[in-house]
C-alpha cells in the first residue's frame, strides 16, 4: 500500500536476526485488480425467490416493483452485475434500479453491501447508503458509498480497514475521499485509530490500489527516534521492465534530519541477478553519514562458471549505531566487500578472490584486502587402483593489511603451496586406517621488522611438513530390543580411536606478516586417543538415528605447543562429550575437561534445545578455570519464545550473562501481539559487550495488506 502523509506532527515466528522495519525497499503493491469487459447492451433478468407473501407489479410498460417473501431475495442480473435485495424497483428501459433492505452488489472482484442503492446499470454507477465495498482484501465503508464509474468510488462520512465486523481493530477515518482501482485511493481529513483511539492526523492520504509491480508511492515510514526526532519516511516505486525495477526513497527528521536512499534491482537472465542500495543521512550540523549493501550473483556467464560480487559498507561505525533500523546491525563489528569468479575442470576448481574486510574495534580499524589472490584446488584423486588419493590447495597474489601504528601492515606478495597424500589401509577387518602425508611452502614479499612494529621489503619463505595416522576399531557391537516410543532397536557401539600428528616447526613466526589461517601453522607433534561409545536407535520404520554419543579422549604431547610451560605437563586434560538426540524437540549437550595432574575440572559446559518452533527452550552454560588463571570465565547464555497468550501474544527472549563479573553482556526481548488484522511489535536490546554499550527500543504496528506503518525507535540513557 501507499501512503501521502502530511502529518499534524512534524515519523510466524519472531527472530532477532530479521528486522520486520529495516527497510521499506520491500514494501512491493500486491493487489491484482482484474475487469472483464462486458459485452454491450443485454436485458436486465429480475427473480425472486420461492416462497409466501412476496410482491410484483406492473408499474408501466417497463418499470417492475418486486418485494421478497419474509426470508427471500430479490435477484437483479445484467451484464457483470449481480445486484440482490429485500426490495427493488426496476426500469428495464433506462436500466435504472433502486433497491432496498440487504443490498449486495457484487461486479468483478469487488462486492457492496448496504441498506440502499440508487443505480444506473449501463454506465455502472450509483449511490449506496450506508454501505460497504470490499476490494482486494480492504475494506471502505461510509455513510455515502458513490460509484461513480465501473473502477472509481466515492466516500463521505467513511472509514478504511483491513479488518472485518462492525467494531475494526484499527482503521482509517474518512470525511470525504474517491478510490479508483487499478490506480489510487485519496483521501482528506483522516484520522488513524487503533482499538478506537486515535493516533494520527493527516490532512491528505494518498494510497495506491496497484496490481503487483506498479510503479507507484510505497508505505510510508512513520514514527520517531530520540536521537532524530519524529520521522516522515516517503519511497516511490518504479517499474523499468520485466526484470528491473527501482526504488527512491526520503526520510524527513524533526531534528533537521535528512535522509535519501535508492535501490536497484535487475535480472537480465535466468541465472544472473543485481540488487544494490544506497542510503544517505544528513545532520543539522551537514555531515554525511552513508549505508551501502548488494550482490551480484552470475550463474550462467559459462559453463562450470560462477561470479558472485557482494558488498556492505558504512562512513563510519556512528552510522549503524544511531541511524541503522536493524538491531541486528547494531552489534555489527566487520563489514566487507568480496568478489570471486570460480571455475571447475574435472576434480580442479580454480578461484580468483578481490575482498576488503574491515574489522572495527570502537575507533579503531584494521583492514585486510585480498587484490587479488588466485586460488586453485584439486580434491583428492585416486592413484593406482585408488590405494592412494592427491590432494593440493595453492594461492598466490597481492595482500594488504592497514593496522594502527605501531603493527607491521603495507602491501606484499604471498604464494603458498600445499600439496597432501592420504592412503586408506585395511591391514585387518576390524581396523580401519587413514594415512596422511603433505608438504607446504609459503612465500612472502616482506617480512616483519625485528622490533615487529613494520614490514620491510625482505622477502622470507616458510616451509613445514605435515604427517597424521588415524586409527579406527576394533568396534564392538550389541542389539536390544526396545519398545521406547518409535524406536523398536538400540544398538550399543564401544569404538577405540586414535590420532597421530606431526607438524614441523615452520621456522621463526616473529618474521611472518599475519593475515589468515595460512600464516598462523604452530609445530606441533601428538597423539590423541578417545574411547567413543554410540548409542544407534531404529524405528519400525526402518529409519535409523544416533540417540546419543559419550566420548572420552586425552592428548599426548610428544613435544609441548608453542606458550606452554613445561609444568603444565605432556598430557592434556581429559575431555568428555556427551551427546544425546532424543529427538527433533530435545537435545542436550555436555563437555568437561578433568585435569589430572592437579586433579581439578578446568572447564565445563552445558547446552540444550528443547521444545519446537513454536515453544523452545535452548541455554548454554561454559566455565573455564585454567591452572594458574587469575580470572575464571563463566557464562550462561539462555534463548527462548512461546506464545503468552494462544494465538495473540507471544514472547521471545535472547540474554548473556557474565557469571564471572557478576555482570549483563547482552540482553535481547521481542514481544509480539498478533490479532485477525494488525500486528504489534516491541523489542529491547542491551548490548554491553564493546567499546559503545547500548540500550534500544523499538515499537512498530503492521497492519494486515498495507504493511509496516509505524515505527518508534528510541535510545535509552547508559
Amino acid at each position: 500500500m501507499v501512503f501521502l502523509l502530511l502529518p499534524s506532527l512534524a515519523r510466524a515466528q519472531s527472530s532477532f536476526e530479521t528486522d520486520p522495519f529495516a527497510s521499506r525497499f520491500r514494501e512491493r503493491p500486491n493487489l491484482d485488480i482484474k475487469f472483464r469487459v462486458p459485452e454491450a447492451g443485454g436485458v436486465i433478468k429480475v427473480s425472486v425467490s420461492d416462497g409466501k407473501g412476496g410482491r410484483q407489479s406492473l408499474i408501466s410498460e417497463t418499470v417492475y416493483e418486486v418485494q421478497a417473501p419474509p426470508g427471500g431475495t430479490v435477484t437483479v442480473e445484467y451484464q457483470d452485475i449481480r445486484l440482490t435485495a429485500d426490495y427493488v424497483r426496476a426500469d428495464t428501459k433506462t436500466k435504472q434500479v433502486v433497491a432496498e433492505g440487504d443490498v449486495v452488489l457484487e461486479q468483478g472482484p469487488s462486492r457492496l453491501t448496504g441498506l440502499r442503492l440508487e443505480m444506473d446499470l449501463n454506465d455502472k454507477t450509483g449511490i449506496l447508503t450506508d454501505g460497504q465495498a470490499e476490494l482486494a482484501g480492504i475494506l471502505v465503508r461510509g455513510a455515502v458509498l458513490a460509484k461513480t464509474g465501473a473502477r472509481t468510488f466515492e466516500i463521505r462520512d467513511g472509514a478504511v480497514t483491513a479488518c472485518e465486523g462492525d467494531d475494526p481493530a484499527w482503521e482509517f477515518k474518512v470525511k470525504d475521499g474517491a478510490v479508483t482501482l487499478d490506480d489510487y485511493a485519496k483521501l482528506k481529513n483522516v484520522v488513524f485509530r487503533l482499538g478506537g483511539i486515535p493516533l494520527l492526523y493527516t490532512p491528505y492520504l494518498l494510497w495506491p490500489a496497484l496490481r503487483d509491480r506498479a510503479s507507484g508511492f510505497l508505505i510510508p515510514g512513520i514514527g520517531y527516534s530520540s536521537s532524530r526526532g519524529g520521522f516522515l519516511g516517503l519511497s516511490y516505486f518504479q517499474v523499468l521492465g520485466r526484470s528491473a525495477d527501482a526504488t527512491v526513497t526520503t526520510d524527513l527528521y524533526t531534528k533537521e534530519f535528512f535522509g535519501v536512499g535508492t535501490e536497484l534491482r535487475l535480472r537480465p537472465s535466468e541465472g544472473t541477478s543485481f540488487t544494490g542500495s544506497y542510503y544517505t543521512v544528513i545532520d543539522p550540523n551537514q555531515r554525511w553519514q552513508w549505508k551501502t549493501w548488494g550482490t551480484i550473483s552470475a550463474d550462467d556467464l559459462a559453463p562450470r562458471t560462477r561470479a558472485v560480487v557482494n558488498w556492505t559498507d558504512y562512513s563510519n561505525l556512528q552510522f549503524f549505531q544511531t541511524y541503522d533500523r536493524d538491531f541486528s546491525l547494531t552489534s555489527t563489528r566487520t563489514v566487507g566487500q568480496r568478489a570471486f569468479v570460480t571455475r571447475t575442470e574435472g576434480p580442479f576448481a580454480f578461484n580468483l578472490r578481490l575482498e576488503r574486510e574491515t574489522a572495527l574495534y570502537g575507533p579503531t580499524e584494521v583492514v585486510l584486502e585480498r587484490k587479488p589472490v588466485l586460488e586453485a584446488r584439486l580434491r583428492p584423486t585416486g592413484l593406482f587402483g585408488n590405494s592412494v588419493f592427491v590432494e593440493a590447495q595453492g594461492s598466490g597474489g597481492f595482500l594488504r593489511s592497514i593496522r594502527p601504528a605501531g603493527q607491521p601492515a603495507g602491501d606484499y606478495e604471498r604464494f603458498d603451496l600445499f600439496p597432501k597424500l592420504s592412503a586408506p589401509l585395511s591391514p585387518f577387518p576390524w581396523l580401519s586406517v587413514n594415512a596422511e602425508a603433505g608438504y607446504r611452502v609459503t612465500q612472502y614479499g616482506a617480512s616483519v621488522s625485528a622490533d615487529g612494529r613494520s614490514l620491510t621489503d625482505e622477502e622470507y619463505t616458510r616451509t613445514t611438513a605435515q604427517a597424521g595416522l588415524e586409527l579406527t576399531g576394533p568396534s564392538f557391537a550389541r542389539v536390544f530390543g526396545v519398545k521406547l516410543g518409535k524406536l523398536t532397536k538400540l544398538k550399543h557401539v564401544i569404538e577405540p580411536r586414535a590420532d597421530y600428528q606431526y607438524q614441523t616447526d615452520p621456522g621463526d613466526l616473529s618474521r611472518t606478516p599475519v593475515f589468515d589461517e595460512v600464516d598462523t601453522i604452530l609445530p606441533s607433534h601428538a597423539v590423541r586417543y578417545a574411547l567413543v561409545q554410540r548409542l544407534l536407535g531404529k524405528e519400525k520404520s526402518g529409519v535409523s538415528r544416533e540417540v546419543a554419543s559419550l566420548e572420552l579422549s586425552r592428548l599426548h604431547y610428544f613435544e609441548l605447543p608453542v606458550g606452554v610451560p613445561s609444568s603444565a605437563g605432556r598430557d592434556s586434560p581429559l575431555d568428555a562429550v556427551l551427546r544425546v538426540n532424543a529427538g527433533p524437540s530435545l537435545n542436550f549437550d555436555a563437555r568437561a575437561a578433568w585435569d589430572l595432574k592437579a586433579g581439578v575440572v578446568t572447564s565445563t559446559s552445558v547446552s540444550a534445545n528443547v521444545g519446537s518452533a513454536a515453544r523452545f527452550l535452548r541455554f548454554s552454560y561454559y566455565d573455564s578455570r585454567p591452572v594458574g588463571a587469575p580470572v575464571p570465565s563463566t557464562q550462561l547464555r539462555f534463548g527462548g519464545g512461546t506464545m503468552v497468550m494462544p494465538r495473540f501474544l507471544r514472547l521471545d527472549l535472547e540474554a548473556n550473562y557474565d557469571i564471572a563479573r557478576g555482570r549483563m553482556l547482552e540482553w535481547r526481548s521481542l514481544l509480539t501481539w498478533e490479532a485477525s488484522c494488525f500486528k504489534i511489535l516491541t523489542e529491547y536490546r542491551d548490548l554491553r559487550i564493546g567499546a559503545i554499550p547500548t540500550r534500544d527500543f523499538r515499537i512498530g504496528l503492521n497492519l494486515k495488506n498495507i504493511g509496516s506503518f509505524l515505527d518508534f525507535t528510541g535510545r535509552l540513557s547508559n
